[in-house]
């Protein structure tokens, strides 16, 4: 019979055992040659826009993206009319 409990069992509720993280002071080699390619004051501004600031830019992204996809779209029809 069901009475809209979830299946319960009477063992403890454990964690699988966490990993080892690795030590504060050690440099991951790829990350450190990836660095050099990051912007980060574009990171440090994005960091400072507030949630609607930074949905507004998605949304705009999004848009110029469409905008973007129309146009290559418009690109191969008008190819393949020429053709």
């Amino acid at each position: 019979m069901n009475d809209g409990k979830e299946h319960q069992t009477n063992q403890p509720h454990t964690r699988p055992p966490r990993e080892e993280l690795a030590p504060a002071d050690y440099c991951d080699p790829v990350i450190e040659a990836l660095k050099k390619d990051v912007d980060r004051t574009l990171l440090r501004e994005n960091l400072k826009l507030t949630v609607e600031e930074w949905l507004r830019k998605a949304e705009q992204f999004n848009a110029s993206m469409a905008a973007w996809r129309g146009a290559g779209q418009s690109n191969r029809n008008r190819e393949k009319t020429n053709s």
